[in-house]
């Protein structure tokens, strides 16, 4: 009986340390120096399942080193996911943040974040907030990003 208790035990003592491997960190830092806000109002509906951008919700930003950019919106409907692309590439971290409003208009707010450098002796970089519906009609009627950043040097 003694064999069966030992194999638990060993398989959780294993298994532990490879799950918490699995996370991967890192830090992101800047001396932050500026920042800037954009925002929205008025009404934009969709039940696309691909990516759009936000008009109105774009910058462009001369930074370097870490940038943060906080998402605040208000919507009513079904799922809807929203991201933010860097430089029309990378999506910035942790990734796509996921909202079920449901009934009535409900207002949410997520933080992105990513690490900016020189691009070819260049440290303005594009952002757009872009979204994508669920499948269902999701409506959006306000939103505003806000971006905090160290000023960059080349080429601002």
């Amino acid at each position: 009986m003694r064999k069966f208790l030992l194999v638990p035990a060993v398989v959780a003592a294993v298994a532990t340390p490879v799950a918490i491997a699995a996370l991967i960190g890192g830090t992101l830092n800047s001396n932050l120096s500026l920042q800037r806000a954009k925002f929205v109002t008025g009404s934009a509906t969709t039940s696309s399942t691909a990516w759009h951008t936000i008009p109105g919700l774009s910058t462009t930003i001369c930074s370097n080193h870490e940038v943060s950019a906080t998402l605040s919106v208000n919507i009513s409907g079904g799922a809807v996911r929203f991201r933010i692309l860097q430089d029309g590439g990378p999506v910035m971290r942790p990734g796509s943040a996921r909202f079920v409003p449901g009934t009535g208009v409900h207002s949410f707010s997520y933080t992105f974040v990513n690490n900016t450098g020189p691009f070819e002796a260049n440290d303005n970089h594009g952002f757009e907030v872009q979204w994508q519906s669920g499948g269902s009609p999701v409506t959006l009627t306000a939103a505003d990003v806000n971006f905090v950043y160290e000023k960059g040097t080349q080429a601002c």
